[in-house]
C-alpha cells in the first residue's frame, strides 16, 4: 500500500488541476413569464441558459425545474404536452406531461415539473441549452403558470 501526502498541489502556469467528476463551474437562470402554447409543433419557452466549457472532455449536466407547468383541455378527457430540451439546434431528450378526466368534463394539470440529462459538448465555446414546448392533445400547454419561476441549472462536471 502506498500513501502520497502534500501540502500543496499547484498546477503548472496557466493549468488547472482537475479531478474527474468535480464540478468545475455552475451556471444557473431564472424565468417568470407564463408562456403558454397550442400549436401542435415546438416553440421556445424562453428558457435558456448558456455556458463555455473549460475542457472538451467535460460533460454538462443539465437540471430543469419547472414550479408550475402543465397542460390543459376544455371540454375533454386527454390533455397532452411535450417538453424539448436542446443544445443550439440539436434535439436532446424529450419529455411528457400529461392529464386525462375520467369525466370527459375537461383536463387540467399545473404542478412541479422536472427534467435532467448529461451533455456532451465536446466544444470550449459558448453552448446554449434551451428549453421548447408543444401540445400535442389538448387546448394548450405553459411553464411559470401564473409567473411562477422555472430554472435551469448548467453544471460542468470534469471527465
Amino acid at each position: 500500500m502506498s500513501i502520497l501526502k502534500v501540502d500543496t498541489l499547484q498546477p503548472a502556469t496557466g493549468a488547472r488541476v482537475l479531478s474527474a467528476g468535480h464540478v468545475i463551474q455552475v451556471v444557473s437562470n431564472t424565468y417568470a413569464t407564463e408562456t403558454a402554447s397550442g400549436s401542435s409543433s415546438y416553440s421556445d419557452t424562453g428558457l435558456t441558459a448558456t455556458i463555455t466549457p473549460t475542457s472538451t472532455s467535460s460533460k454538462i449536466l443539465i437540471l430543469c425545474n419547472f414550479c408550475s407547468a402543465g397542460v390543459m383541455q376544455n371540454g375533454g378527457a386527454d390533455a397532452q404536452g411535450l417538453f424539448k430540451l436542446l443544445r443550439g439546434s440539436t434535439d436532446l431528450m424529450e419529455a411528457v406531461n400529461r392529464s386525462y378526466d375520467y369525466g370527459n368534463s375537461g383536463s387540467i394539470i399545473f404542478g412541479q415539473f422536472l427534467m435532467s440529462w448529461s451533455d456532451s459538448p465536446s466544444t470550449t465555446s459558448a453552448t446554449t441549452y434551451k428549453l421548447q414546448q408543444k401540445c400535442t392533445v389538448g387546448t394548450n400547454v405553459r411553464i411559470c403558470e401564473g409567473n411562477k419561476p422555472s430554472l435551469m441549472h448548467l453544471m460542468e462536471i470534469a471527465q
